[in-house]
């Protein structure tokens, strides 16, 4: 019955269940089935500091429809439309290239507002994976069914916002943060002069 004070990321690279956690208040095992570790968590972000980033997000827009309605829109997909509806079949680009045309402008659009700026050429966009499962275990059926998508970045960016970039760290970044989406791992890097 609260209100979500927390996010999380899943790393799949290990064997066993790997999850990091933001969150206001440390985590509690009532059944002592996970091995947890804690640490307080308290960036002392200035302007101009220099991070490298990690970040999962479920990148979408919004878009209106035919009708007029608002939707949201994969930005993958949304990109692979418009270059299907310019070009046809014919010259269409690759996965990769409609993955990382579509995650750049999704996360330019945003960059600022979260209190950063990103270096072009260092910024990997990758993992590109569509999740669909049944709401509550119940028969799969179109009203029944989540179905969002994943696109991981990884990279250098700049402080420009510390405030900014502060609540981005708490808050995360984008929709989907129940399923894992939004969580933003820095550290420092090591080109910073810190």
């Amino acid at each position: 019955d609260r209100r979500r004070d927390f996010l999380y990321r899943k790393d799949a690279s290990d064997p066993e269940p790997l999850f990091y956690t933001v969150s206001a208040r440390p985590p509690e095992d009532r059944f002592g089935r996970w091995r947890g570790e804690t640490k307080q968590y308290r960036p002392d972000l200035r302007h101009g500091d220099i991070l490298e980033f990690s970040l999962r997000v479920n990148p979408v827009r919004t878009i209106k429809d035919e009708a007029g309605r608002r939707k949201r829109v994969d930005v993958v997909m949304d990109e692979k439309c418009r270059a299907r509806a310019g070009t046809g079949k014919n010259g269409m680009p690759s996965q990769a290239e409609l993955m990382r045309s579509g995650g750049i402008k999704w996360l330019e659009s945003r960059a600022s507002k979260l209190g950063f700026e990103f270096d072009l050429d260092r910024l990997l966009v990758d993992g590109y994976c569509i999740h669909t499962f049944s709401k509550n275990h119940r028969p799969s059926g179109k009203k029944n069914r989540i179905r969002f998508a994943t696109l991981d970045f990884e990279g250098v960016c700049t402080v420009t916002d510390p405030e900014a970039m502060l609540t981005t760290l708490f808050q995360g970044v984008g929709p989907a943060k129940a399923f894992g989406c939004g969580l933003m791992l820095v550290r420092r890097c090591p080109c910073s002069p810190d």
